[in-house]
This record gives structure tokens, sequence and C-alpha cells, in this order.
């Protein structure tokens, strides 16, 4: 099953709900999140929104290039240039 930004939302606001819950004395375990745990999440969160802006960031160049196929091709030249 693929994941959408859609979903990373939903899941994020889902933590804050939980931490907000860590306050509520009325609220279950599973109604809590640990501070380490939320932390994690929003680390991976960043790297996923992190990726879909390099993403965005790559498209915009191939879309202005004037030979969207060259430039593809030559990716891994380029990488290894930076290796």
């Amino acid at each position: 099953m693929k994941n959408s930004i859609d979903d990373l939302r939903d899941h994020l606001f889902d933590v804050i709900e939980r931490l907000k819950s860590n306050g509520d004395p009325e609220a279950s375990e599973n109604e809590k999140i640990k501070l380490e745990d939320a932390k994690m999440i929003c680390n991976a969160a960043d790297c996923i929104i992190e990726s879909i802006r390099v993403q965005n960031d790559f498209l915009g160049i191939i879309s202005k290039a004037e030979n969207p196929d060259k430039v593809i091709s030559n990716i891994p030249k380029v990488l290894e240039q930076k290796s």
C-alpha cells in the first residue's frame, strides 16, 4: 500500500492529538504518546518532506530543460563526479 502526503498529514495530526492527551489524566495509555516517539515520528516526516521537496525541484528543472532526456541521462555521470 502506498502512502500519500495526505496520509502523512493525518499521522502527524494524530501525533499532535496524542501529545495533547498526555496532559489529560482521563486519557488511556493508547491515547497518549511518549515525547521521544513523537520526536522520532516528526524526524521521519521531515525526511519524507525533504525527499518530496527534492523531487519537486528535480521535476521543475526537468520541465524547464530544452532536452529533458539528456538531463536525465547525465544524472549518473554527475553523481559519479560528486563521490
